[in-house]
């Protein structure tokens, strides 16, 4: 008989009676209040079962009855049970530990019920009154009588367990066992499922354990930093919800919203003549108290967005566009050749020269101004039909010695098209850690249609196969520091509710190396149901894991309802008629990245004359394979420190990693 557990939250007390079965544990809500939780059964992680006396070799496990006492059929009875303890972190502190026991049977008589922890390792399915397991003393009583619930705290047993004392479950057994029988319901009663056994598990976090990155997508299609008195308005926005972030949209279409810049300034007219938003808002931001921190966010693949082509003779549309000679056009296409994704004109990351120049945009900014992130956006492709650029093409074919153009649907060309996305991101982060270790790389990343549940569900979705973005690729291998998924979903619809759910569970179990921040999408929602959505973002999974905060897009756009957006700043972090249990009731500092602030692992850039899409053969501490990029570089994410060869073209040549560093080859 098994048992499992779903999560809910508790402020004072907060009680829910509606069980939902999602595996063994589903989600943990964060108390607003205090980071305090409660963990309650339902189906999946418990087995049960009773033994009598009477039939010494008979075992009762598909009983929907626990029987204990003196019994006129079975003689004397005991029953036993034993749960699967859910995940909560290490640092958890247990105030509580509840067995709740639905006794059915109508008699008047009162017995002492005791609860003893049993000594050894039994099964429900072969347990009988004969090899019945030795058990200790009482750990909890109750004098039961009429029918109803009966509860048992057995905290101290249950910290036991997680303090790594064995878990051999517990026996329920009369104090006097000459007295007629009790019965309660069990794991496997068919009619009343809310009257099973139950655990519930209440437990409270330290203060530490709260970090968690709040930030605003500060975008610039809308005012929000285009001016001093508005950088002024937005750093007393971020302070006023309790927020420690702010995503500020530097790169739009090919352009730049700072003054220092490989590209040409943006023709935004309302952007304030001769000012420097990125600059004015890192001054501002540090010294905040406390510290706001600014990651520079950048639009990848587009780069123009208008039907008339930008005034400045160098920007990369006019440079690389569809008017140049096919090795100097940048531009994806789809299939059928059209140029246009909507409105937007986009790079293709097949062509290397723009990968090279994109991280290179980026990296004039690392250089040049003191953030503490990029923020990539946009990093992927436009559709199943994109990446027809005649270069990425022309590569693909020398590769796999083919001719002509591939299919959309192509499973060869998807992956290739998926390589050269995560090939950019790789680049780029090899190259931001190379100079500044402690900047954080972050991706808005793709979360269309249903959460996967599978590893099959995830190889499915649309985010492979449409936008062929393998952002959990990028998080295994440790190519982003942050994902941040845009779940831009509507509360008030059902269907999309669950999406949004089913999302999040995904995320919180699948971060790999790194960590994942949920994008919450409140232009679409209710400050109300916007507030929901994050604390589902803030909840545990069902296998015990956390996201690293929450992302709000956007700043300038907070609701659908034409509220103010003070009125959803002042929401997050007070109570409201929206909310009365504030999502951020406090200042929290952002979440640790112990891979930045304690590294174990080091990085390998290396530009090579070898080639495009040559073998890498890694040894040493570890073996790695990898193949060249179109300009013959490669790289390659947490190795275990130590000395390596790389062979490539049949040549060795060594290297040496250092945990925390890049470093940096160049091979003839």
């Amino acid at each position: 008989m098994v048992k499992g557990l779903i999560l809910s939250i508790t402020s004072i007390i907060v009680f829910i009676s509606s069980f939902l079965d999602w595996g063994l544990f589903s989600q943990t809500v964060r108390a607003a209040n205090a980071a305090s939780y409660t963990q309650v059964s339902t189906p999946g992680a418990l087995e049960d079962t009773f033994i009598s006396s009477q039939s010494p070799s008979t075992t009762y496990s598909k009983s929907q009855y626990l029987v204990t006492g003196n019994h006129s059929t079975f003689g004397t009875t005991r029953s036993f049970l034993k749960f699967q303890l859910p995940n909560i972190p290490k640092n958890a502190v247990i105030s509580s530990a509840k067995l709740s026991l639905y006794q059915y049977y109508n008699t008047t008589n009162q017995a002492i019920i005791d609860i003893r922890p049993v000594n050894s390792p039994w099964n429900a399915a072969t347990l009988t009154w004969s090899n019945k397991p030795l058990v200790g003393s009482s750990v909890s009583n109750q004098t039961v009588q009429k029918p109803g619930w009966y509860d048992f705290y057995i905290t101290k047993l249950v910290k036991s367990w997680y303090n790594g004392s064995e878990n051999n479950g517990v026996a329920i057994q009369f104090r006097d066992e000459t007295q007629a029988t009790k019965i309660f319901y069990s794991n496997d009663h068919l009619t009343y499922e809310d009257l099973k056994p139950s655990l519930t598990v209440t437990y409270d976090v330290p203060e530490e354990a709260s970090k968690e990155y709040r930030a605003y997508w500060v975008d610039m299609f809308h005012d929000g930093a285009k001016s001093p008195a508005q950088v002024d308005q937005l750093i007393k926005d971020v302070q006023t919800s309790n927020a420690n972030t702010i995503f500020l949209q530097v790169r739009r279409r090919g352009d730049a919203f700072y003054s220092n810049s490989i590209e040409p300034k943006s023709e935004d007219p309302y952007l304030q003549s001769g000012y420097d938003p990125l600059k004015d808002l890192i001054q501002k931001a540090h010294a905040a108290n406390p510290k706001i921190q600014v990651h520079a966010w950048f639009a990848m693949m587009p780069i123009w967005n208008k039907t008339t082509p930008p005034k400045d003779p160098n920007h990369i549309f006019n440079a690389h566009g569809m008017t140049q000679p096919s090795e100097a056009n940048w531009l994806s296409k789809t299939y059928t050749g059209s140029y246009v994704s909507g409105s937007d004109y986009v790079i293709d990351p097949g062509h290397p020269d723009a990968v090279n120049y994109t991280r290179d945009i980026i990296m004039h900014v690392v250089r040049n101004y003191d953030v503490d992130g990029v923020h990539m956006d946009l990093v992927r492709y436009m559709g199943e039909d994109w990446g027809y650029n005649d270069v990425s093409v022309q590569r693909y074919n020398r590769a796999y010695d083919k001719t002509g153009l591939p299919q959309p649907s192509d499973p060869n060309w998807k992956q290739w098209r998926r390589d050269q996305v995560s090939n950019m991101v790789r680049k780029i982060y090899t190259a931001v850690q190379t100079v500044s270790p402690s900047i954080t790389v972050s991706a808005a990343t793709i979360a269309w249609g249903d959460g996967p549940i599978t590893e099959d569900d995830w190889n499915q979705s649309s985010t492979m196969n449409s936008a062929l973005q393998d952002w959990k690729s990028w998080l295994e291998e440790g190519s982003i520091d942050l994902a941040v998924p845009m779940n831009y979903f509507r509360e008030y619809e059902v269907n999309q509710k669950s999406l949004y759910e089913n999302w999040l569970e995904w995320q919180k179990n699948n971060q790999g190396k790194r960590m994942t921040l949920s994008g919450v999408g409140v232009y679409l929602n209710s400050i109300q149901d916007s507030m929901s959505q994050i604390r589902k973002a803030q909840e545990i999974s069902s296998t015990g894991k956390k996201l690293g905060g929450i992302s709000i897009y956007s700043y300038a756009m907070t609701n659908k309802d034409n509220a103010s957006n003070n009125e959803f700043y002042q929401a997050l972090s007070s109570a409201s008629s929206h909310s009365q249990t504030p999502v951020f009731p406090s200042y929290v500092p952002v979440s640790e990245l112990p891979w930045k602030t304690a590294p174990a692992k080091g990085h390998l850039s290396v530009t090579s004359n070898a080639g495009d899409h040559q073998l890498v053969e890694v040894s040493g501490p570890e073996a790695r394979t990898v193949y060249t990029d179109g300009r013959g570089d490669f790289q390659l994410i947490d190795l275990t420190p130590g000395s390596y060869n790389v062979k490539i073209h049949n040549k060795s040549y060594s290297f040496t990693i250092e945990a925390g560093k890049v470093s940096t080859i160049i091979l003839d």
